[in-house]
């Protein structure tokens, strides 16, 4: 039987039997058809009778429920019978489902699980051009798994604003391309009031909008759940009459989903976040006003922490809303920026795969059995991407140089990110799994306090969350407690406990904490050993154990504790701690050995005793063991790192040397870099330990030891130190740091006879020639010596003679002989 659309047709069934009959012939497609098209709805329930079983993967939990209960009610089927869903705690399936929605996470545990997919005929990637990482890697698996093993599987790429030709490249896939509706959507623009929150801005331009237009509901798009509930709280302060104010945002329960997108003869004003841009339809939608802001997480490799930054999105994704409003009829957009900056937004998002923490990623990958480094990846990640996930890996015990450990594969099992479900199955192994779970939503989701709160006495900032939760649940939940969060908390600490096993019980790894830690505390320590931070001095400054820095927040519960473990680090370069929980030393298994620590008020390398954990040094005491020499030089170079050029002598000698290096790099020779002298520190303080014995360290003789035997050599070949003169004096030429050219000075007595200007590097730098008068200054400066004795020399000798009658000024110096004598012989 053909392909027979259903109910509505929408301009993506004209091309839906091509595709069928191509998925026949080819193992891979890519469709790109604009929003409204209709190609999550039509596209997968016509491969199920040609392919069989049918994949759907949603970037969004809420768009994969949503597209699976669209079909069901277009074709009359019963969700949960032939079509059904997954998400990452929710499934609505049984054996009859042929057609079935999942999210990345899901569709990727279940490749571990099965990687042969078997009874799976096609697998449809929807929204692809979204490029989330876990996105990605499904893509490149898929791939790998139809080349090597399943070459019967079909793969199909859909988008309504991708280019399909790198997808398709790498699918080796068909493109078909279908129209959208030809309804129109009027763009307008009105610009942020900057002294405005943009929740208050938004509220205004509702009001706008429903008095302007007085069909059809509205759409508003807000960066954060926060940004939604202001809104609201400003737009139900508001005489709207009859229209109904409803929040859409991933965290609500399903019922209240439901209730923002299900007809309704009331206009509706929805306020959503970026999950409305794709897959998820308001039906009679006839306003977009769009705020132009997304919260995109993004990983900072330098603290180690993945935060939540507000920023402007992209002109696709800025299409896709728009788009929203001509699903079923000519719309309007209201753009909350001005054309000027619509024309300046960026083409498209940044994928993932770029900004991400890649620590899950890999983990997935070792446990698919392949190297990260060797996988054909989509799009490879930046350089030091898959280091540091590695080491983070390592870091948890994870893997380790046998490959991944059981730990390893339980904790890929565990939908959640690798520090999580380490805490996770480390709180299970010690019979804390409810408190585990319970902290890991807490470090997780929102926080559930407000600003207004404080904490109980002797209690840090997750005890006393930990005992709010505990209250909540006994309807107790007091002011200052945002309820919203507190909701979600709760739901994915039993999400979280479901998917532990209980039963399995791995070994406790005690490499961290001693016996004296309380459980709890061990479980956190095991997923966040790298956050254990030591107060610096009597600030608020922390100090990780991973080396990077961190604040303490004004409200933390966790002020003045001089050691803590830092479990939401949030901000880039040196990130505020918004949880923390208070340590004790003797919990921790420190490391105690001998080594030297620089002392600032001797500005000395002493030798010391340290108890550390990590990079930190939570105790020193006098060591009288010998320091090992290279250690010492190393200490000195760390401390004098940030004050090299004040510390150093630059002298004659060091300038000359430098220059010297300079003038031949700059001309192509194999010579390092000198112009930051922290190049130079290994060699300065070699054998030193204080400052006072590095002032008097010869930077010449420290650049000598860096060259190599070959580029001294070269250095005195080229660019020699001294040149003789006409005269049969020598002087010394000044080589210049930044590379200008090199300065020959000498009174012009003793360069008569010299003909051409004299150069270095092989002939390929001419110096610069200061020709100076008895008086020492400069009477002519050129690096054209022949030129000046030709075209300049008669007026200067005017000038020189009528100065100084006493000495030689030949008519042509260049036929004259050189002296060092500055006036005639009688």
């Amino acid at each position: 039987m053909g392909y027979v659309p259903a109910v509505l047709p929408l301009p993506v069934d004209s091309i839906v039997p091509d595709i069928v009959a191509t998925l026949a012939e080819r193992r891979s497609a890519v469709i790109v058809a604009p929003p409204g098209s209709g190609k999550t709805t039509r596209v997968p329930p016509a491969l199920v009778e040609s392919c069989g079983k049918v994949v759907v993967l949603q970037p969004r939990r809420v768009a994969a429920r949503l597209a699976a209960k669209r079909i069901a009610d277009e074709r009359g089927w019963r969700l949960g019978g032939p079509v059904g869903y997954a998400t990452r705690f929710e499934r609505k399936t049984s054996r009859e489902t042929t057609l079935e929605f999942v999210t990345e996470g899901l569709l990727l545990r279940r490749l571990q699980s099965d990687p042969f997919l078997d009874g799976v005929g096609a697998v449809i990637l929807d929204e692809i051009h979204e490029r989330s990482l876990d996105g990605d890697l499904v893509l490149a698996l898929l791939r790998e798994v139809q080349r090597d093993v399943r070459d019967d599987l079909r793969v199909v790429a859909m988008s309504a604003t991708l280019d399909p030709g790198p997808v398709a490249q790498f699918l080796d896939a068909a493109v078909f391309e279908a129209a959208g509706r030809t309804f129109p959507v009027d763009l307008r623009f009105l610009p942020r009031e900057s002294e405005r929150w943009i929740e208050e801005q938004a509220a205004s331009a509702v009001r706008r909008m429903l008095a302007d237009e007085p069909e059809g509901h509205v759409l508003v798009f807000l960066p954060t759940v926060r940004s939604i509930e202001r809104t609201r709280a400003d737009l139900e302060g508001s005489d709207l009459g009859d229209v109904d104010v409803l929040p859409l945002h991933g965290s609500l329960p399903a019922r209240e989903q439901d209730r923002a997108l299900d007809p309704s003869a009331r206009r509706k004003v929805v306020l959503a976040t970026n999950i409305a841009e794709t897959s998820v339809t308001l039906e009679g939608a006839r306003v977009v006003i769009d705020s132009g802001m997304a919260l995109v997480p993004r990983f900072d490799a330098g603290s180690g922490v993945t935060t939540l930054e507000r920023q402007r999105i992209a002109r696709d994704a800025a299409d896709q809303r728009a788009g929203r409003a001509g699903r079923t009829g000519p719309g309007v957009c209201l753009r909350l920026w001005t054309e000027a900056e619509d024309r300046l937004l960026a083409g498209s998002t940044v994928p993932e795969v770029r900004r991400a923490d890649l620590g899950p990623t890999a983990l997935q990958l070792r446990v698919w059995g392949v190297e990260p480094e060797a996988f054909g990846w989509f799009e490879r990640p930046p350089p030091g991407a898959l280091e540091r996930a590695d080491h983070l890996l390592r870091l948890l015990g994870a893997v380790d140089d046998g490959g991944v450990t059981e730990l390893g594969r339980a904790m890929v099992s565990v939908p959640a990110h690798p520090r999580l479900a380490r805490v996770l199955l480390e709180g299970a192994a010690r019979g804390v799994e409810a408190s585990a779970a319970t902290a890991a939503a807490l470090v997780e989701g929102r926080d559930i306090v407000g600003r207004d709160w404080r904490p109980g006495p002797d209690e840090d900032d997750l005890s006393c969350r930990l005992r709010l939760v505990a209250e909540s649940e006994l309807g107790r939940a007091g002011r200052g407690v945002r309820r919203s969060a507190l909701g979600e908390v709760r739901k994915v600490r039993d999400q979280l406990l479901r998917v532990v096993d209980r039963g399995e019980r791995l070994a406790v790894d005690s490499s961290l904490v001693t016996d004296a830690a309380p459980p709890l505390v061990a479980a956190l320590v095991a997923g966040y050993p790298d956050r254990v931070a030591l107060r610096r001095g009597k600030s608020e400054r922390y100090l990780l154990a991973s080396g990077s820095g961190a604040k303490l927040g004004r409200d933390s519960a966790a002020r003045g504790e001089e050691l803590v473990l830092a479990l939401r680090l949030e901000g880039s370069g040196e990130p505020w701690i918004r949880l923390a929980v208070a340590l004790q030393q003797d919990w921790l298994r420190t490391e105690e050995r001998d080594g030297v620590g620089f002392d600032p008020q001797r500005e000395a390398v002493v030798a010391r005793r340290v108890v550390t954990f990590g990079e930190l040094v939570l105790e020193e005491h006098p060591s009288r063991s010998k320091a090992d020499p290279l250690e010492v030089a190393a200490k000195l170079a760390e401390a004098a790192s940030d004050r090299v050029e004040a510390l150093v002598s630059l002298d004659a000698d060091a300038n000359s040397m430098l220059g010297r290096v300079a003038t031949l790099r700059a001309v192509g020779e194999d010579l390092p870099d000198l112009s930051d002298l922290r190049v130079l520190l290994p060699s300065l303080c070699a054998g030193r330990r204080s400052f006072a014995e590095l002032r008097k360290a010869s930077v010449a003789d420290a650049v000598r030891e860096t060259l190599t035997w070959k580029q001294r050599q070269r250095l005195d070949d080229l660019a020699p130190e001294r040149m003789q003169l006409p005269s049969g004096s020598t002087t010394r030429i000044q080589y210049q740091r930044d590379g200008s050219p090199p300065v020959l000075a000498a009174r012009i007595q003793q360069l008569f006879g010299m003909r051409e200007t004299p150069r270095v590097a092989g002939g390929k730098v001419a110096l610069l020639v200061h020709l100076l008068a008895p008086n020492g200054r400069p009477a002519q400066v050129t690096q054209d010596l022949g030129s000046f004795w030709t075209n300049t020399w008669s007026e200067v000798r005017k000038d020189l003679r009528g100065r100084y009658p006493k000495h030689h000024w030949p008519e042509d110096p260049t036929d004259a002989v050189a002296t060092d004598r500055a006036k005639r012989r009688r």
